[in-house]
């Protein structure tokens, strides 16, 4: 009878691994984990939920399009708000830089269906984007230097 209890309670706090406390099985729980950190495996589950959201061997949903275009249009206020913030000074144009390169990237990869293209499409389109960024900071180097 006491082994009876002991098994129950043990059962009961989870010490026999199947009871009523049992964690679920992790990455984290192999002798040596990949990822030893509080953080370990979140990247790999946000793309995880991010692929289910854009649907990756598909399109996505009216529904995520019109989120999309709403976080499109958050970003177009951050700017305009910023754009009057006289304080920034030399620091307004990396801003508005960085942040007009991500409303480039969210259109490029939604609205133009990168993201659910052969990745090729993606290298040639970026390679291209990368190459007038060169250009554009070279000249804009040239121009800068005076005789």
């Amino acid at each position: 009878m006491k082994k009876l209890f002991r098994n129950i309670w043990n059962q009961f706090l989870g010490h026999s691994t199947d009871g009523y406390f049992r964690v679920p099985d992790t990455p984290q729980d192999l002798p040596e984990p990949e990822n030893d950190t509080p953080w370990a495996g979140t990247l790999k589950l946000s793309m995880e939920k991010f692929n289910k959201l854009t649907r990756k061997n598909g399109h996505g949903t009216p529904a995520f399009y019109a989120i999309v275009g709403l976080i499109l249009a958050v970003i177009t206020l951050v700017e305009f708000l910023i754009f009057y913030v006289e304080s920034l000074g030399v620091l307004l144009i990396p801003i508005m830089l960085i942040l007009s390169l991500m409303k480039f990237v969210i259109v490029v990869a939604f609205f133009m269906h990168l993201r659910f293209d052969n990745k090729l499409f993606t290298y040639l389109f970026f390679a291209g984007f990368i190459l007038a960024a060169v250009i554009a900071v070279a000249l804009l180097v040239l121009l800068a230097i005076k005789p």
